[in-house]
């Protein structure tokens, strides 16, 4: 058995209907009365004080238990439900037929008026009850939790996808850079002039303007 199978639901449904069926041996009923005399001190248990809800009792315990260890097995059989609502309706069950016996006693075959007083065993065997149709609830709960979320967070998924994709806009282009203010005082700075072209011959004589006869002499007059 692998107990990894076994929900946190099923767990507790598993839980409370041994405690039920080990609750039903403790007194549930003390007789405190018998024709007006205080007789206190004799009790009774479930199997002792029912004639038919103890084997109901057993019953909803049978049914949960083999639940849970079949789930553990991994031999679930075909149920006509899922094993959550049956462990619901079998706690449920359980829940109020314990619920009725602690509101009204059984009656006593007996000729003289008797009077039943609860004793522990009935509170602790609500509670186990109520345990099972817990357990129960949160299984049905924990089976359906998984699927919805997962298609919640495709749909999610998906939305969010197709936003971002229809409506990313374009990035705008690039955008010049400002150009630098102009110093202080308001005089804006001439451009800078290339540099003059070096157009004196290999060894750095500069050559002769017109009508000026090579050497450097000037022009003779007559």
């Amino acid at each position: 058995m692998d107990t990894s199978k076994v929900s946190l639901g099923e767990m507790i449904a598993g839980i409370s209907a041994l405690a039920l069926f080990i609750f039903m041996f403790l007194p549930w009923y003390e007789l405190e009365s018998v024709a007006g005399f205080d007789v206190g001190g004799a009790d009774a248990n479930a199997w002792e004080s029912f004639s038919f809800i103890d084997v109901l009792l057993l019953l909803v315990v049978i049914i949960v238990v083999g639940l849970v260890l079949a789930r553990a097995a991994d031999a679930m059989p075909d149920l006509p439900q899922p094993a959550g609502l049956i462990i619901e309706v079998a706690g449920g069950l359980a829940l109020l037929l314990i619920l009725f016996r602690l509101i009204f006693t059984p009656d006593v075959d007996a000729a003289v008026d008797v009077d039943l007083g609860r004793q522990i065993g009935i509170f602790l065997g609500l509670v186990a009850a109520g345990g099972i149709a817990y357990g129960g609830w949160r299984t049905m709960n924990e089976v359906a939790s998984p699927r919805l979320g997962g298609n919640r967070g495709a749909a999610a998924t998906g939305g969010t996808q197709t936003t971002s994709a229809s409506s990313t806009p374009p990035s705008p282009p690039p955008v010049d850079s400002p150009a630098a203010p102009p110093p202080a005082g308001g005089t804006t700075p001439a451009p800078a002039s290339p540099p003059a072209e070096d157009r004196s011959p290999a060894g750095g004589t500069t050559p002769p303007a017109e009508g000026q006869p090579p050497g450097g002499e000037p022009p003779r007059q007559y």
